[in-house]
């Protein structure tokens, strides 16, 4: 893995919705790290960051969510990286708050931005990491839901899976994305920071 695209919508109006948890993540791993250049492109700014010892560049696109494939098709080529080396965290109101998953590629289950990413890197073999949002009271309609803000009782969950995303992102980068996918494609009550040295087949 080499850069950490994360999913969301530009604008103080969203920073803290549940469509920008993507962008809470890279905010999150600039806490933790030390950046080290940034560049500025037409679609995308990329930020190359120093977390512990290792190099990541984090990517965030200037367009809304259901155009984020532009900005991260436009950091893939400035930086020379194949879609394989880009781990793509979003949002996703199927996963009850508190879990995420880590899968190696696959399709876009009805996620905008990742389709945009999607067709735009011409691959569906794109590494992802789904942070879930889905909170406990129901709702009719889906837009509108990941377009609000967390609720008060959720803050508390919310940065606690932030945090646990950072951390699998660390130990993607160590270890690779077999061992962090074992461990951390868990309930959040028992998460294996270590991981394990066999690789999940999902």
């Amino acid at each position: 893995m080499r850069a950490v695209a994360g999913l969301g919508n530009p604008g103080n109006e969203y920073a803290d919705t549940r469509h920008n948890a993507g962008w809470m993540l890279l905010d999150l791993l600039r806490e933790r790290g030390r950046v080290l250049e940034r560049r500025e492109k037409e679609w995308i700014e990329l930020e190359k960051l120093k977390l512990g010892p290792d190099t990541v560049w984090l990517m965030r696109s200037k367009t809304y969510m259901n155009g984020s494939g532009e900005g991260i098709e436009q950091g893939c080529r400035s930086l020379q990286i194949e879609p394989r080396d880009v781990l793509v965290a979003y949002d996703d109101v199927d996963l009850p708050l508190g879990q995420i998953r880590i899968r190696r590629g696959g399709g876009a289950g009805g996620h905008r931005g990742l389709e945009s990413v999607i067709a735009e890197l011409a691959t569906k073999q794109v590494p992802r990491l789904r942070i879930g949002v889905r909170g406990a009271t129901p709702w009719r309609d889906t837009a509108g839901y990941v377009l609000a803000p967390f609720e008060a009782d959720e803050q508390a969950l919310i940065r606690e899976v932030v945090g646990r995303s950072a951390d699998a992102v660390r130990m993607m980068l160590r270890r690779g994305i077999g061992v962090a996918m074992n461990s951390y494609n868990t309930k959040p009550e028992t998460p294996s920071p270590e991981g394990s040295d066999e690789e999940q087949t999902e």
